[in-house]
This record gives C-alpha cells, sequence and structure tokens, in this order.
C-alpha cells in the first residue's frame, strides 16, 4: 500500500525542467555523457553553465559525421544555435516525447549544422572511463559472435539497441523486460559468481569477498550504463554487504527505502523514469513476500511465484504505459526466468569476467556454441509466444484506478503469505474485478465519439459508437513514399490510439481511396487490430491482401441501428481522387459528410442528387486543398463545422487560403489537425457534446 501511493505521487508530481531564454547567442556548458550514434543522428547532452540541459543534436548525411567519435564526456563545449521545443505528442495515446525530456530536466534541444557552430575541448575522468568502456566493447563485438553479441551488450553493458525490435516487443508483451534491465536478478547472478569463483574455491576468505563485491560492484553499475534497476541493486547489494560486515541485520525494505532516496536525492527527475518504478515496484513486492516465496524451493514453483507477484506489482504500471498485458505471461515467464537465470546469464558473465584470460580461439569457439543455443531457444520461445498470445487491451489505466487494484493486491498477498488462501482468493477476485470493471466502461459509456487523428499530410478518423456498440475506421493514413518504416504511422499513432481506447477489434474500415496517405497504415493495422470488414469504391485498384467489399452510390452500411450511405462515386470519374468514397452518415442526431479527396466537380454532382440531406459536420475534402470545397457546396449543405486534416508546413500549401476564407465566409467553424491535434467531437444519442483539440482544447 505505502508503495501505490508512493508510485501514484510519483507519476503526478509535477518537476518542471528549467529553461532557458533563448537568445540565439552561444552556450556554454560541459557535456554531461558520450555523444550516441543511432544510424540516423549524433547526439549528447550538455549542462550549461546556467544548469540547464539541452540534447544537442546533428543529423548525419553521408560522411557528416563530426562529433561522434571526437568529443567526449565531461568537454567543455560552445554552441551556437536557436533552442527549439521536442516534438510533443498531438494524438491520445501517443508518446509525448517533449514531456519525457522535460521531466528528464532537459530545456531544449538544439540543432547543429556545421562544424563552424560547436567547439568542444577537453574531457573528464568520467570521460576517460567512458572510453575505456567504449574499447573494451568495440573489442569484444569484433571477438563475440554476431548471435551473441546483442545480448551480451543488453547484459552486460544496459543497451538494448541491437536485439530485434521483434523480440524486444515480445519481451514487453510477455511482462519480462525485467529480464533484459539489468536489475537485481543480474547483480544477484554476479555476487553469486563472485562467492562460487574465490570463496567456494579456498581463494579468499569470505570478508575478503564481501571487500571485492563492495570493490566490484560501483564498476559493474558504471559499465552497465548505470540505469536506474542496476543502481538499485548495486547500492542495496553495498548496502547489505557493509551492514553484514558490521554484524547488523537492517530489514530489506528499509536497506531499499534507503537506495530510493539516495538516487531521488542525487536525480529527482527519476520520479519519472518508467525503469525506476518498475524496479521498485517489483523488489518492495517481492520483499514483502519473501516467507511465502520460501515455501517452496523447487525451481519452477519459484520462477512461477515470482513471475506471478512480479506481474501484478507491475501491472497498473504496464497498463498506464502501455495500455495492456498477456495473462499468459507468467507460463512464457516460466521458460525464461528459469533459462536466464541458470544457465543464459551466467553464461554471458562467466564469459565476460573472462575474456581477457582465455585464449581468443576458445572464446570464439564458446561464444559461437552459446549464440547457437540462445537463437534456437530465443525463436522458440518466440513461436510458443505467438501461439499462446492472448493480449488484454484495457484502454488507459487512470491513476485513480491505482487505488483500490493495489489495496486488493496488497490484501490478497497478505492473507497469502499468511496461509489464508480462502480469503486470499477472495481479494484476488476482487483484484480481478478492479480490471474487469475499469475494461467494461467503454461498453457503458452513452458517449460515442469521433476522433479525427493527426497523422500529418493523410486522413484517419475513428468512430465510437456508443456504449461500444461499433468502431468504424474511415481511412488508415501511411508515411510518405520516402519513409523508410512503412508502417511508422500504424506503430506510432493508430495502434498506441486504439490501445489507449481499449479497442482490439474493429467492425468495418472504410478505405476512401488507393492513396497512401489514406490506406498506407492499413497493412500494419492487420498486424494486431481484428478488422471485421473493408469497404472500398469500385474503382479501387490498391492491393489490400484482405478480402474487401465494393461501395458505390446508393449503397448502405448498417451496425447497431447506424448507418452509412454512399452517395458517391456512381461512375468512374477517371481519377483516384475524384472516385473517392463520399458517404452521409447520422451521429448525435447530427449529420456528418465524409468526402475523402473528391473535387469540386464531384461536389457538385453529389450537391446535385443528394442537395436536402442535412450536414452539420463536415470532413473538409483533400485536405483543404484549392480544388474542393467551393462556395455552393457550402452554401447548398450549410455545414456548422469544418475539419481539416493536414500535416505541418506540408510541401502542398494545405490547406489553401482561398478555402479557409471560403469556410470562414460560410460560417463554418474550423479545426484542423495541423493546429489542433488529433480533433474530437464527442457525442449522445442526440446531440453534440464537445469538440475539442488534444492541442488546444
Amino acid at each position: 500500500m505505502m508503495l501505490a501511493a508512493f508510485f501514484s505521487g510519483v507519476l503526478v508530481y509535477s518537476l518542471s525542467a528549467e529553461t532557458i531564454e533563448d537568445t540565439g547567442s552561444p552556450y556554454t556548458g560541459k557535456i554531461l555523457s558520450p555523444p550516441k550514434y543511432n544510424g540516423s543522428a549524433e547526439s549528447f547532452s550538455l549542462k550549461t553553465d546556467e544548469g540547464v540541459i539541452l540534447d544537442i543534436t546533428h543529423f548525419v548525411g553521408e560522411g557528416s559525421s563530426f562529433f561522434f567519435d571526437e568529443f567526449k564526456a565531461g568537454a567543455e563545449c560552445r554552441v551556437q544555435g536557436e533552442i527549439e521545443s521536442f516534438p510533443a505528442a498531438s494524438n491520445p495515446g501517443e508518446f509525448d516525447y517533449s514531456g519525457f525530456m522535460q521531466k528528464r530536466g532537459y530545456g531544449g534541444q538544439v540543432e547543429v549544422e556545421h562544424t563552424a557552430e560547436i567547439t568542444c575541448d577537453g574531457s573528464s575522468l568520467l570521460g576517460e572511463f567512458y572510453e575505456r568502456r567504449e574499447m573494451v566493447m568495440d573489442e569484444l563485438a569484433g571477438k563475440t559472435s554476431i548471435a551473441l553479441w546483442p545480448w551480451m551488450k543488453a547484459l552486460v553493458f544496459g543497451e538494448q539497441t541491437e536485439i530485434r525490435e521483434e523480440t524486444l516487443q515480445a519481451f514487453r508483451k510477455w511482462g519480462a523486460s525485467h529480464i533484459l534491465a539489468i536489475s537485481g536478478l543480474h547483480v544477484g547472478l554476479l555476487c553469486g559468481l563472485i562467492y562460487v569463483l574465490f570463496y567456494r574455491s579456498g581463494v579468499m576468505t569470505l570478508s575478503q569477498v564481501k571487500i571485492l563485491i563492495l570493490s566490484v560492484l560501483p564498476i559493474f553499475a558504471f559499465v552497465a550504463g548505470s540505469q536506474p534497476s542496476v543502481l538499485r541493486a548495486s547500492l542495496m547489494a553495498c548496502f547489505m554487504a557493509i551492514l553484514w560486515y558490521l554484524k547488523m541485520k537492517p530489514s530489506m525494505t528499509d536497506i531499499l527505502s534507503a537506495a530510493a532516496f539516495i538516487l531521488l536525492f542525487i536525480n529527482p527527475a527519476l520520479l519519472y523514469n518508467a525503469g525506476f518504478q518498475f524496479s521498485f515496484a517489483v523488489t518492495f513486492s517481492l520483499l514483502l513476500s519473501a516467507n511465502f516465496l520460501g515455501r517452496d524451493t523447487r525451481a519452477w514453483v519459484l520462477s512461477l511465484r515470482v513471475a506471478l507477484i512480479s506481474q501484478l506489482a507491475l501491472l497498473p504500471l504496464q497498463l498506464y504505459y502501455f495500455y495492456e498485458f498477456s495473462p499468459l505471461s507468467p507460463l512464457i515467464n516460466l521458460l525464461l526466468v528459469p533459462y536466464f537465470t541458470l544457465f543464459f546469464i551466467p553464461s554471458i558473465f562467466l564469459l565476460f569476467l573472462m575474456f581477457f584470460s582465455l585464449p581468443e580461439f576458445v572464446y570464439e569457439a564458446f561464444t559461437a556454441m552459446l549464440g547457437k543455443i540462445h537463437v534456437k531457444f530465443i525463436d522458440a520461445v518466440l513461436y510458443l509466444g505467438e501461439e499462446v498470445n492472448v493480449q488484454w487491451v484495457t484502454g488507459e489505466f487512470p491513476l485513480s484506478w491505482f487505488l483500490p487494484y493495489y489495496l486488493c493486491f496488497y490484501v490478497m498477498m497478505n492473507h497469502v503469505v499468511k496461509g489464508e488462501n480462502r480469503a486470499a482468493f477472495c481479494y484476488g477476485t476482487l483484484l480481478s474485478l478492479v480490471l474487469i470493471v475499469h475494461s467494461s466502461l467503454p461498453y457503458m459509456n452513452e458517449e460515442g465519439k469521433v476522433t479525427f487523428l493527426d497523422v500529418g499530410q493523410g486522413d484517419s478518423a475513428v468512430i465510437e459508437l456508443p456504449r461500444r456498440r461499433g468502431v468504424i475506421i474511415v481511412d488508415a493514413a501511411g508515411p510518405p513514399h520516402f519513409q523508410e518504416n512503412r508502417d511508422k504511422i500504424a506503430e506510432n499513432i493508430l495502434m498506441p490510439f486504439l490501445n489507449s481506447r481499449g479497442i482490439k477489434k474493429v467492425d468495418a474500415v472504410f478505405i476512401t481511396h488507393n492513396d497512401t496517405d489514406h490506406n498506407g497504415s492499413f497493412a500494419g493495422l492487420l498486424k494486431d487490430i481484428d478488422v471485421g470488414r473493408l469497404f472500398v469504391s469500385p474503382y479501387d485498384e490498391g492491393d489490400y491482401k484482405f478480402k474487401k467489399t465494393e461501395l458505390s452510390a446508393g449503397d448502405t452500411y448498417g451496425i447497431e441501428g447506424y448507418e452509412f450511405h454512399v452517395l458517391s462515386p456512381e461512375e468512374d470519374h477517371l481519377d483516384k481522387n475524384d472516385n473517392s468514397l463520399v458517404f452521409h452518415t447520422e451521429l448525435g442526431g447530427k449529420g456528418w459528410l465524409f468526402t475523402g479527396d473528391i473535387s469540386a466537380g464531384v461536389e457538385k454532382t453529389v450537391k446535385e442528387a443528394h442537395g436536402l440531406l442535412p450536414v452539420d459536420i463536415l470532413k473538409v475534402a483533400h485536405h483543404g486543398s484549392e480544388t474542393s470545397t467551393s462556395e455552393l457546396f457550402l452554401d447548398t449543405f450549410e455545414p456548422g463545422i469544418g475539419i481539416i486534416s493536414a500535416g505541418r508546413n506540408n510541401r502542398y500549401g494545405h490547406p489553401h487560403p482561398e478555402v479557409l476564407h471560403t469556410l470562414e465566409k460560410a460560417g463554418v467553424e474550423v479545426w484542423r489537425t495541423d493546429r489542433h491535434g488529433a480533433v474530437t467531437v464527442t457525442f449522445m444519442d442526440d446531440n453534440i457534446a464537445t469538440v475539442t483539440g488534444f492541442l488546444s482544447p
């Protein structure tokens, strides 16, 4: 309970980053850590003389890197440039990079383009340590098998950048990310390895081994990347070694609290670090469950209990950040935890410790063999995980729900520890009911929503009918053709939004026409979303790899009493934009008209055939292009609200000033995704409740 209150406070506590007035003049300060390179940009953190942390970034073109290999931690730098804000989330569920960086204490970012804009000189002792760390990593990378190196880099140096994204996502879904994040498990194994190698072998006395552990742990914490989880575990291990040396036996929860106090005193911004929250939540829960865990020392039973308690302790935090979890994850962890704990991590650590003493050919042979074993194991677990994958998408889990959840969890575990199984079962049932009730709220909500997502220069709207009687998506915009990651919008915007709303199944998808800014993310959606039906124009030649139903003027799609009437196309206009599906529906007692990318010519045809239809809310055609939204069209339908989906500073100049003038002249209230972010219209059965913009309510 204390931990629940603490972490709830953590998430709402406001720690404002210091800001600095942007004068455009040079900023001077010290580099906090070595520059990092991610394939497209090199960057480092600069703490200015005013105490503000800035992110200094250079986007790397071919052969244009100029500080990644030169500047060191602790170097004194002088940077010329303008401070810019970090990209902010503009959609519900989207990762807010701006808020993330501000909570870490950053005041902004400066992009440098030329070597003349930045000069750095010198380094610090810490910089020299970082340089030695990089040298060791480079040497290991050259001699460790390709299959094993990504895992050694993650489990020894705390850097997961080379593990496949597919594998990282799978571990997250299974609630097994703690295995890859260096924490108490890894620190405990390292201490155990030192104990066996030096004490059990008779090389050192127990007191000498404790001193050795105290000496090694700070070095290991630094080598492992100084992440909150490894710092927490290392601090606790050091405290225990010192107190045992002094023949004192303090409470483990007191040691955990002391570690938290020291880390937060040094860096208060850790309050917002998910790794910090996850690490302390799991550790605290396992400490309180120590008596229960120790009753059965069989490896598989202990692993299952640890996995279950860890999953339950992390569940609210996991739902807060990711909106979903796998109820079967303890079963997957039953395979992963023993394998990593008893075999793989000890093997990795042993190879690392013996790297400099083993002959090169022996080291390479061992890493090749271990790499082959590990690849086969991971592939088998990934396959099994896909077969038993059952994701419970609960939607956004507000902080107000943390209290009832953790209250039930604490009381349940208290009865488990006491052996009062019947009472524990009752409170476990209540804990499950908290999740069930929260997941059921959309099905009891009388409000419906239509959300026009900010997908840049494209269209995507999600219609949620009241009481979740149906979910319809109108268009699924993809990134431009030059974007390498074809699923970027699906992964970063569409799926996070759907997950945040607790949506796992979509009844229907309308693709207005075959353009990547309207259908480019459909394939990405199919990977994680159950789609009922796909509707397209008869003249849409797109390859959707999904059974499609063609709709044309006069057709109607109905769902739970709501009808979507297709108004166009009635014939082939010989232009994919003009062949867009145009349909009318009634939501909240108001008429809605979705227009795709039709031009003024098709608008005239629709007007002549359906001019008597009520239109209160208009999805403005073609992102506000000057080829659409004629004055005659607006005078005929007289919409009260117009919604424009367009990208910021797009090269087409959308929405066109003339169109905005026409809308203003017609008395239309205009909402724009490029200015307001995602635009959400909330409605009841017979009225429109609110219209809000994610960035400008």
